[in-house]
């Protein structure tokens, strides 16, 4: 039984690295301005092209020098627009009460047990999050310490994976995690509605879901 066992942990995380190679593109395409550096480099490519094109037409370098021109002044546009969306933004949201901590009643035996689960399976980068950083977290309230969780798996998965410890906690929800402010997914923090819309995007199927409920069925009704 130990050999098959061994053969559905293989393969399992065989899924779970195609999960991850499928949404890698898309995640990196929508952190930070990702996406806009990619757009930069395909279209400026399309620019430099015409403007040597112009060159070798009319050998005048105020000629050629037009597309750049526009391609700048249309990168300017873009940049200025994003800002103006970002500050506004800003201004339209409401400030929020400070998140204290999210203080669950687990001891560290069962953090243990969910913390290896989620390092085995590749889902927890256990080089930046240890399990001190995993139990502190969950226990402490944040100002007694500076944990950060650093997950490595896939949006959608990590949404399912932070909606498992809502049933053990009143009133903690996907956006208690955003606000902590203290969760990061490949290096930038989480954001609630992202996980969520990625999620309904990218479904991350039966077989991963039932897997993250096997680190939690030990718990019970606990």
């Amino acid at each position: 039984m130990k050999l098959i066992d061994t053969i559905a942990s293989w393969l399992v995380n065989i899924k779970l690295r195609k999960d991850r190679i499928e949404n890698d593109t898309d995640s990196y395409l929508k952190r930070g301005n990702n996406g806009l550096y990619v757009w930069f480099l395909v279209f400026g490519a399309f620019f430099v092209f015409w403007a040597l094109e112009l060159y070798d037409d009319y050998e005048l370098l105020w000629v050629a020098l037009l597309p750049i021109a526009l391609f700048v002044l249309i990168i300017m546009g873009i940049l200025v627009r994003e800002s103006y969306k970002e500050q506004l933004n800003r201004k339209h949201s409401t400030p929020k009460l400070k998140l204290v901590g999210i203080n669950m009643d687990f001891n560290e035996r069962v953090l243990r047990r969910i913390y290896n689960s989620l390092v085995r399976y590749e889902l927890l980068d256990e080089n930046l999050t240890s399990f001190a950083d995993f139990h502190y977290f969950f226990v402490l309230d944040f100002e007694e310490h500076d944990s950060e969780l650093h997950f490595i798996c896939t949006q959608p998965q990590l949404k399912y994976i932070l909606e498992k410890f809502k049933r053990f906690k009143n009133g903690l929800h996907l956006k208690t995690f955003e606000r902590s402010e203290k969760v990061y997914h490949k290096g930038n923090l989480i954001y609630a509605k992202t996980l969520s819309k990625k999620y309904s995007e990218f479904p991350p199927g039966d077989e991963f879901e039932g897997l993250i409920d096997s680190f939690f069925d030990f718990l019970g009704d606990y």
